[in-house]
């Protein structure tokens, strides 16, 4: 018999919801219901934002429990940042994305176009620095769109 392991196939609690979701074979797999990505390591690391989601484990629990969105601040994204090195979203019409560089594990490489490109330190820079025209994303940041990982 030849299965696919990627088919949906097993039910699962969905940690954040706890609602029954299907999983793969390996127990992962989108909740359907509020979008969480259930895996074992996203658990055992329950304080960390770590790829595929956008959260951490606690973080995302109290925000489903108080009725909200699981959509990242500013500081969460970047730690999922810290984590993956490469991440994205929009705002504006620009596709804005952010890199890790050579010179450090922490600095930040922000842009959306060639000649838009800036650097920064580190997080707690990007957070006090990092402008999109005129607006610091600290400020617009709850109107972007699409914040993910590349």
């Amino acid at each position: 018999m030849n299965r696919n392991i990627n088919k949906k196939i097993y039910e699962k609690k969905c940690p954040i919801c706890e609602k029954i979701t299907m999983v793969e074979q390996d127990g992962q797999g989108d909740c359907l219901n509020c979008g969480w990505y259930i895996n074992s390591f996203g658990e055992e690391n329950e304080d960390r934002v770590i790829f595929p989601n956008l959260l951490s484990f606690n973080k995302a629990k109290k925000l489903y429990k108080e009725g909200k969105i699981l959509k990242p601040d500013l500081s969460d994204f970047l730690d999922g940042f810290m984590f993956y090195g490469e991440m994205e979203f929009w705002y504006n019409g620009l596709n804005c994305i952010l890199t890790s560089t050579e010179n450090s594990e922490e600095e930040i490489e922000f842009g959306w176009s060639p000649d838009s490109i800036t650097y920064f330190a580190n997080k707690e820079d990007f957070i006090n620095n990092a402008k999109i025209g005129n607006e610091y994303v600290r400020d617009i940041w709850d109107k972007v769109d699409d914040p993910k990982y590349m």
